[in-house]
This record gives structure tokens, sequence and C-alpha cells, in this order.
């Protein structure tokens, strides 16, 4: 218990301290270790006979991408932002392949996959919390949506599940998980969000429409759900507790940023079209 306070303690005012007080290209450092970590924690669970060529690979194209996107204006043709990122680490990682097929170092197709996913898919999705950053005048708002909408979704959801939960809903992915949780998470997410939008309205003028940003706050979490199970189900199939210790007893980078994985496209797409 005191190494998750300590966690909590020092973790969360970096965080804040990152994505508010500092600098668009600070939050683009903070993305691209979370990717580069993600993507190698990724490929130490799901992949099979990883090399370190595999694993330098993987974790080198998930930074990279993330800084190409930083560079990224009106004006790139999405080719280049498709031959800065995810096709280099296609053909790298098929070239790897092929050279050690019917070799004792061969690298299965298992592990190219998870390459993939983890070197070129999700960074592109943890992107968008730069690319929300980025977004004046009001990124500083924008950026700490998908943290409120995970962080307020989870909490009621646990209480949600103490107070009614009797039924599961997903026993053999996540236990713990039942549909009095469920039905708690979209509601905390969407109060979450209109408290957000009323802070940012004394904090930085922020124009805040609460219908939306409600819809905002109950769509992510929805997804966010989904992205927590699905990393469940990942470390289910490899039969482990966590991805790693980064974060001593919170588990690993895809424990904590499992469901923000999910829900940061989603409020980018919702600021993208101007609904919030």
């Amino acid at each position: 218990m005191l190494q998750r306070w300590l966690v909590a303690i020092i973790g969360l005012p970096l965080l804040l301290g990152v994505l508010l007080a500092c600098p668009a290209w600070a939050t683009m450092l903070l993305v691209c270790a979370i990717a580069g970590v993600a993507a190698y924690e990724l490929l130490h669970v799901a992949g099979k006979n990883v090399t370190k060529a595999v694993y330098g690979i993987t974790v080198l194209f998930a930074a990279a991408q993330v800084m190409c996107l930083y560079k990224w204006d009106a004006g790139t043709e999405p080719m280049q932002l498709l031959f800065r990122g995810p096709l280099p680490l296609v053909v790298c990682l098929f070239f790897a392949a092929v050279l050690t097929y019917g070799k004792p170092e061969a690298i299965p197709f298992s592990t190219v996959s998870a390459g993939i996913v983890g070197g070129a898919v999700f960074p592109m999705m943890y992107a968008c919390i730069l690319l929300l950053r980025m977004q004046e005048p009001y990124g500083r708002v924008y950026v700490l949506a998908p943290f409120v909408i995970a962080f307020l979704g989870d909490s009621l959801s646990m209480y949600f599940g103490m107070w009614f939960g009797k039924k599961k809903m997903a026993p053999l992915v996540s236990p713990k998980k039942t549909w009095a949780g469920f039905w708690g998470g979209p509601l905390g997410s969407a109060l979450g969000m209109l408290l957000l939008g009323f802070i940012g309205t004394k904090w930085l003028g922020y124009p805040a429409n609460y219908p939306l940003l409600a819809l905002a706050g109950v769509v992510g979490n929805l997804l966010g759900q989904l992205g927590d199970l699905s990393m469940s189900l990942i470390k289910r199939e490899a039969g482990i507790k966590d991805y790693s210790h980064l974060f001593l007893t919170h588990g690993g980078m895809l424990d904590r940023f499992d469901s923000s994985l999910f829900i940061a496209p989603v409020v980018y797409f919702f600021v993208s079209i101007g609904m919030i």
C-alpha cells in the first residue's frame, strides 16, 4: 500500500507538471517514453523469441512515430507520415523474420504482429495526447480530458461495483469487473468532463459546451473500458498479472495507461471536428 501511495504522490504531480507547466515538446517526450515502454512491454508479453534487435527497432520506431506527429502540420502529405513511421517498421520486422526463418533465433509471425501493433498502432493512439496538448489556445484543457475520463470513470466504476456489483461482466478476462461498475464508469467520466469544462472556463476562458463534454466523457469511457479489457485479455493469454513492475505495485505502462490508449483518440476526434 505504501508503494502505491508513493507512486501516486510522486507520479501525479510530475504528470501534471509536464502536461500543464511545460512547453508542448515536454509532452512529446513524455508520450515518446509512454509509447516506447508500452511497445517493449507488449513485445515482452505477446512476442516469442524476441531478439534485442527486434526490441530496439520496435521501441525506436514507437518513439519516432510520436516525433513525426509532433512535426506534423496541415500541409504534410499523408504518405509522408506513412513513410516516416509505420511502413519502415513493417518492412524491418518482416525482413528480420525472413532473414532468420529456419534458424534457432527465428522471429515468428506473432512477434512481427506484436511489434507492428506496439511500434506503430499504439504510438499513433498515444500520440493523440500530444495532439490535444498542441491545440491552442485550450490545449491544457484538452490534454487533461483523457486522464479525467479514465480516473473519474475508474473511480466511480469501482464504487458502483463495491456497492451494487453482483453480476460479473467478463469474468474470464477481468474477474473484478461487474455490470454495475460498467454503468458507473460513463457516469463518472461524464461528471469529470463537466468539472473539467467548468475549471477550463474559469482558468482559460474555455467556451464549455457541457452536453457535448458529457457525451465525450461517456463515449471515451466506453472505449476506455474496451482498452482495459483488451490489455487484460493479452495478459490472461500470457498467464501474467502485470506487464512489468515499472510503477511498482501499480504494474507497468500498459497497466496504468491501458484505458487512456483508447480514450485519447476519442477525445481528439471530438476536438478535431469542433464538438468540444
